[in-house]
């Protein structure tokens, strides 16, 4: 499923980006196949990338092409595995492309915690307010330890 800064652009206030990030319901071998399957369509392993991040080893790969950088990661945490099993379909033009549900993707935003993932988290709110489940995102915070930063952006979000 697409997740990161694209599925913002979906729901939330698109913004620029430097790469499409992916979640993929795979093992670590799940990811080397997927590196595999990649390189027929152009895209390299990143392997300078996979040097610098070593803890990351295992969990995602980053592949490239030209002016395409994906970053393909597995689940971090049941939240994320289930997350996969919610996704949404969404007509792109001619395609359908799976896209992370709205309300995990603003838990997703918490966890990371940067500025920029809670304005991003505040957009998905705005606009997405009348289809996000509330009670659903604020059991997963709770078991995340983000409920106060679902709390703010809730807040910030206009919500009462």
């Amino acid at each position: 499923m697409i997740v990161g800064a694209v599925a913002v652009g979906v729901w939330g206030r698109p913004r620029a980006t430097a790469d499409i990030d992916v979640t993929v319901f795979v093992d670590a071998a799940g990811l080397d196949g997927i590196v595999l399957a990649a390189e027929p369509l152009g895209l390299d392993l990143d392997r300078q990338w996979q040097e610098w991040n070593p803890l990351r080893r295992g969990a995602q790969v980053r592949l490239t092409a030209a002016d395409v950088v994906v970053d393909a990661m597995r689940p971090r945490d049941s939240h994320e595995e289930g997350a996969i099993h919610r996704r949404r379909a969404l007509a792109i033009e001619t395609r359908q492309l799976w896209f992370v549900a709205p309300d995990d993707l603003i838990l997703m935003k918490l966890k990371a915690g940067r500025p920029r993932d809670f304005e991003d988290a505040v957009g998905v709110l705005v606009l997405q307010r009348e289809i996000l489940d509330e009670p659903y995102m604020t059991d997963w915070a709770r078991r995340l330890g983000i409920l106060d930063e679902l709390a703010y952006v809730l807040r910030e979000s206009g919500r009462p």
